[in-house]
């Protein structure tokens, strides 16, 4: 699948109580799914399947709350 604009794909695997930290540079949007498991992201809780469309946050803390992977989009607007 082409990305037609500056983007980083990233992918995550985390057991349940690990937490990873990750800087969002100023003006950058991200799209985060856990594709399977649940964790919290800056507060709010995402199941397996759910979306978070992120933007105006300059850090993410994501706490895995069961053992779960996930993908995050980092994109320019």
């Amino acid at each position: 699948m082409p990305l037609r604009t500056d983007a980083r794909v990233l992918g995550a695997t985390l057991k349940a109580g690990d937490t990873v930290d990750y800087a969002l540079a100023d003006g950058r949007y991200a799209y985060l799914v856990p594709s399977t498991g649940s964790v919290e992201i800056n507060g709010i809780r995402l199941d397996t399947r759910d979306g978070a469309a992120i933007r105006d946050e300059k850090a993410l803390r994501i706490t895995a709350i069961e053992d779960a992977e996930l993908v995050l989009v980092d994109t320019a607007p």
